[in-house]
């Protein structure tokens, strides 16, 4: 029985497809919950917390999913785990204190003192335990979409595929959302270091994902 050859393209669906798992909140905001909750602003830190929860387990899923699936089907292990080089960790360091920065110029603190600052203690751990999973999915976003343009190049490469792709994905959708050019390009910025990160990084899950965490939600 012949085994259906591997595309490039593949490696860019299952790229969108963790930034679909993204959307599964929107769903949930938009179709689900305000049968029992009402509307978002209005929401008690009870209906909060059961929000988080419910958007964790429907990330948690899709993570496990990309992962378990693409190994499968693509012969792809995203968990590979590649060693890295010094000079590439005090890259990413610089990358992530940039991000830093950037979030505490928005914030004009820190970005994680200000979310403790405008949070109930409860509400706080829920919504970083939240965090953790959305940058799950915006990790495997850049690692499929780096893998797409690579699988196009037929090579490895120094070129960003990954961050070009979050860029149009996660950056793009935050100007609508956010109803705001200014914020989207913001995210955008994020997006590019996200994916020259995991290239300095050479590819590996655990620095990577803990970098873009950090430069996340620090």
């Amino acid at each position: 029985m012949k085994t259906k050859s591997v595309s490039a393209w593949d490696y860019l669906w299952y790229s969108l497809y963790a930034f679909a798992g993204l959307g599964l909140e929107i769903v949930l905001l938009s179709f689900v919950e305000p049968i029992f909750f009402g509307k978002i602003n209005e929401y008690t830190t009870t209906q909060n917390i059961i929000h988080w929860v419910l958007t964790i387990v429907c990330w948690a899923i899709m993570i496990i999913w990309l992962i378990k699936s693409s190994k499968k089907k693509l012969d792809f292990n995203v968990l590979n785990d590649n060693k890295v080089a010094f000079k590439g960790i005090i890259i990413a360091l610089i990358l992530v204190i940039a991000c830093i920065l950037l979030n505490a110029y928005d914030w004009g603190t820190l970005k994680i003192i200000g979310e403790f600052n405008q949070n109930e203690l409860i509400t706080f751990i829920f919504q970083y335990i939240y965090y953790v999973f959305e940058v799950g999915l915006v990790f495997l976003i850049v690692v499929f979409g780096q893998k797409f343009g690579e699988s196009l190049l037929k090579r490895k490469s120094n070129i960003p595929f990954g961050s070009i792709i979050l860029c149009c994905t996660w950056g793009a959708i935050h100007i609508l959302s956010q109803g705001s050019i200014v914020t989207g390009l913001g995210v955008m910025t994020f997006a590019i270091m996200y994916g020259i990160m995991y290239l300095v990084l050479n590819r590996n899950p655990k620095y990577s994902f803990l970098a873009m965490l950090l430069a996340f939600i620090i």
